[in-house]
């Protein structure tokens, strides 16, 4: 009996100090997160190069793709009006109401906006300087290059309206932040116009 109970004795003194190796570890570190931090460093260190030139690929590969967001701000883009008309379209087809067209040439002053879509906008206005109509482009543009043409066209069904003023402004995508200068094309009823 005293050898198993020395052997019980000597099992709960193993047990005992194992336990209490582990605690004082652990306090160790709660104690010194410096402790932690070195552990980690040596561990790093001890890495295969593999694991560094990875780590470094990974880095180069976000670098590459994070691309500055455009900078959407009034004066981004300038423009002017290459062509312009208040037609019936009556006999270009066989649809009632009158068309309002602008053919807007643009050239883009920053650079950001290169690759990004933008939005314009064309409000028509009566003599009486009430807004009759306000349309934009079915789907933003992106912008592929820094100069180009964009087409707003609308038409207007009431045919009391002879005189109108159609105004056209470049906004960002989502019609929110103006980014160019402001158009106006006054135009009689049966009127086109060509390089403004």
């Amino acid at each position: 009996m005293k050898t198993s109970s020395r052997r019980t004795s000597k099992v709960s003194l193993l047990g005992f100090s194992v336990g209490f190796l582990f605690l004082s570890v652990c306090l160790s570190i709660a104690i010194s997160p410096q402790s932690v931090l070195k552990h980690v460093i040596a561990q790093e260190q001890s890495s295969s190069s593999g694991a560094a030139s990875v780590r470094d690929e990974i880095s180069k590969d976000v670098k590459d793709e994070i691309r500055l967001l455009p900078k959407y701000s009034p004066g981004s883009i300038s423009q002017t009006l290459n062509y312009s008309h208040f037609v019936p379209l009556s006999p270009l087809s066989n649809s009632p109401g009158n068309q309002v067209k602008l053919l807007l040439n643009y050239n883009v002053t920053e650079s950001s906006l290169i690759d990004y879509p933008i939005n314009a906008i064309m409000e028509v206005y009566a003599a009486n300087q009430s807004l009759v109509r306000t349309s934009s482009l079915p789907h933003p543009l992106n912008i592929t290059s820094s100069e180009g043409t964009i087409q707003l066209a609308t038409t207007l069904n009431d045919n009391n309206l002879k005189n109108i003023t159609a105004v056209a402004l470049l906004t960002d995508d989502e019609k929110a932040i103006p980014i160019s200068n402001v158009l106006e094309a006054r135009l009689n009823l049966g009127e086109m116009n060509a390089d403004r």
